[in-house]
């Protein structure tokens, strides 16, 4: 009798962690730029962060006050009129501009990413 009690609460917290999933992903199709309690998920387009992640996984990011040196980050880049996200790890950090690099790139990304450009923090991915 314990062990179904034990596997009945089991489950019910797995179901609880599906109906949250499936609401914030219907909400992100459903509603564009979406961030349901201030969360965004995105998909992974390249492997330039191997191998923390690759190509095809999901993060999950949330905007934070302040970025540190070491943390994966999310920010908005525009080339050619055309917006784009990137993902990579802060490794130096100027004021509120930041450095960044693929952790598989051989150096850091050419330009400064200032604070109003960054989407979030990763703080989970599958």
């Amino acid at each position: 009798m314990q062990k179904s009690k034990k596997r009945n609460k089991g489950e019910i917290f797995f179901i609880i962690i599906i109906l949250m999933s499936s609401t914030i992903i219907s909400l992100k199709f459903f509603i564009k730029d979406s961030q349901p309690f201030g969360l965004n998920i995105l998909e992974i387009s390249s492997n330039s962060m191997l191998p923390i992640f690759k190509k095809g996984d999901f993060i999950l990011i949330k905007k934070q006050q302040e970025y540190s040196v070491g943390d994966i980050i999310t920010y908005e880049m525009e080339e050619d009129n055309k917006k784009y996200y990137i993902t990579h790890r802060i490794i130096e950090k100027y004021g509120n501009e930041y450095i960044t690099k693929g952790d598989a790139n051989n150096r850091a990304d050419p330009q400064r990413v200032n604070q109003n450009k960054i989407k979030g923090k990763v703080l989970f991915y599958k």
